[in-house]
């Protein structure tokens, strides 16, 4: 059995620990530093599942609104513990996006899935989710100032 909740920032440890799981290393401390961040914004949604004290996922969406396609959220961010998949958490942790999503009248729940992650492509359509396009992300990185 396992719980919903807001993320607290006494969860960033564990939130680092799941996040290494999938690929993106982060100390606990940078973990910390977003975290905090984040709970201060109204459109930042930052859930964890936790089975007892044990942090078993956590998920981050966030809404914006887009000129041609309206108020959107996103999930940007969902990783479940190795112990705790397959139990219904992965799909709490979208439920509870997706109720977030409806309190704010967004047009859609959008996420995007590396091609490279392919349980995830088969667990979203279960949960309603159709594929919408294919597409190459790029990036830049910035230089950060020194105080940041």
């Amino acid at each position: 059995m396992f719980t919903l909740r807001t993320a607290l920032p006494s969860d960033a440890a564990a939130i680092s620990a799941l996040t290494e799981q999938l690929g993106y290393p982060a100390p606990p401390s940078a973990t910390l530093d977003r975290l905090e961040r984040l709970l201060r914004h109204p459109d930042q949604l930052v859930v964890v599942a936790c089975s007892g004290e044990q942090v078993a996922g956590w998920l981050q969406a966030h809404a914006y609104d887009v000129l041609e396609s309206g108020l959107l959220v996103e999930i940007v961010g969902l990783v479940v513990a190795e112990p705790s998949r397959r139990a219904g958490v992965g799909r709490a942790l979208v439920e509870q996006a997706k109720r977030w999503a409806c309190a704010r009248d967004a047009e859609a729940l959008v996420v995007r899935s590396n091609t490279l992650r392919t349980q995830s492509h088969r667990f979203y359509p279960t949960l309603g989710f159709t594929a919408s396009k294919t597409q190459a992300v790029y990036e830049i990185r910035l230089p950060r100032s020194p105080s940041a």
